[in-house]
């Protein structure tokens, strides 16, 4: 017996557009304060301490807590942000309403990427939701780095391929797992 071949509408109802996800951390200045402690924790560590050849100690205990304390704050303050890709008439489309200008022309860009970023980061933002308004509000706000993650996440959802993604920290725990269950 073969295996049944699919129709087309089996295939449409299966589609799901690709997502992808950005974490950024809305608190960029405590960046700075991780820096500094984590120059304090090797400088403890690299202290003896009392009874012990390692170093450390208490002092080194403590600066690692302030640490961990630090890590969760940054982490209460991210936001993940969520992209769906397009439908390819939806993409085109965008681009059409946003015809290069004539340095675009030059630079053989094929739409005016001023005002296409934003609207494309608007139109594929599923969480949290924004306009274009806001999404230029978000790039003039966050770092050129940040905006540039939401932006090419928001493109990669429409121009990259799709293929099964390999986790190698996935594979190494089944790995370590399977070892240990021997």
């Amino acid at each position: 017996m073969s295996a049944r071949t699919p129709d087309i509408s089996d295939i449409l109802g299966q589609i799901q557009r690709p997502e992808k996800t950005v974490p950024i951390c809305l608190r960029g200045d405590l960046q700075a304060e991780f820096e500094e402690l984590e120059r304090a924790l090797k400088a403890a560590r690299d202290r003896p301490s009392e009874g012990t050849l390692a170093g450390g100690g208490a002092e080194a205990a403590a600066v690692a807590q302030q640490i961990m304390d630090l890590q969760e704050q940054m982490r209460e303050h991210t936001t993940v942000f969520r992209f769906r890709g397009l439908s390819s008439k939806g993409y085109s489309d965008l681009v059409a309403q946003h015809p290069p200008t004539d340095e675009d022309k030059e630079k053989n860009q094929d739409t005016n990427w001023a005002t296409f970023t934003p609207a494309l980061v608007a139109a594929c933002a599923v969480s949290p939701t924004m306009t274009v308004e806001d999404a230029g509000q978000l790039a003039d706000a966050l770092t050129q780095a940040q905006w540039d993650a939401l932006a090419m996440a928001a493109f990669s959802v429409n121009k990259r391929d799709i293929d099964i993604p390999f986790s190698f920290a996935a594979s190494a725990v089944l790995q370590n797992s399977k070892k240990n269950s021997k």
